[in-house]
């Protein structure tokens, strides 16, 4: 049993709370049982650590697991991943640009994985999809899913050979529910505050937009759930 925090292993485990830590060791952490299962059914789990003696997995103190996790009521389990790898780029794609709430980003692997968009590509300037909080929210969706991280406007790019790829806009496009959407398709969806870089809107893609009543806008979490769920409808 690991009892001590100062113990090697411990510090390595807290190091991949950090992008660097992570790049460095090529694994990232996931919380409780439920991920921890998970990881084990994607056949990325390297290894567990855990206080529950049920549970599979090296027995750490309580004290341990509170260093370790994230959580202000620390779990009873933990595992340690290698990076995800998967490459192929499926029909249907959902792009990041510059969504920073981890939890609007954690919604949207969810709803991404329910409906068909198995390729997510994350901007440079999107929070990192390793990072907890995406973790946690994504309810283990993260292992059923394509990720991508990269320069927008390249990806954008070669992407146009193969799909038709669509911005999101409030107030100018077509309505969802009226537009042709199919074969390969992508969505573009943008910052929680700003919406859509300028250097995507200056693409001048076909925008989609989701005709409301007494509201001006939603949540890109619920926006692009909503979008996603009227595409997967077409196919």
């Amino acid at each position: 049993m690991i009892t001590s925090v100062k113990n090697q292993t411990v510090k390595d485990i807290i190091e991949l709370k950090t992008s660097r830590g992570r790049r460095t060791q090529k694994m990232f952490m996931v919380e409780g049982p439920h991920l921890v299962r998970e990881a084990r059914d994607a056949g990325v789990l390297l290894k567990a650590y855990t206080t529950d003696d049920s549970l599979d997995g090296e027995e750490v103190s309580f004290e341990v697991m509170k260093k370790i996790c994230d959580t202000a009521t620390p779990t009873t389990q933990i595992g340690l991943c290698s990076l995800l790898n998967k490459t192929e780029i499926t029909d249907r794609v959902l792009i990041l640009d510059g969504l920073q709430d981890p939890g609007n980003v954690g919604t949207l692997l969810r709803s991404a994985a329910s409906f068909g968009f198995n390729t997510i590509f994350f901007s440079d300037n999107t929070c990192d999809f390793y990072n907890d909080k995406v973790i946690r929210s994504s309810q283990g969706s993260i292992f059923k899913l394509n990720l991508i991280k990269g320069d927008k406007l390249e990806f954008i790019k070669k992407l146009s050979s193969t799909h038709t790829i669509y911005n999101t806009n409030v107030r100018n496009g077509v309505d969802v529910r009226s537009a042709n959407l199919s074969g390969k398709l992508a969505l573009i969806l943008g910052n929680e505050g700003n919406g859509v870089s300028d250097e995507i809107n200056e693409l001048n893609l076909p925008s989609l937009f989701i005709q409301m009543d007494n509201m001006e806008s939603l949540n890109v979490g619920v926006a692009g759930s909503i979008l996603m769920y009227e595409i997967s409808n077409r196919i």
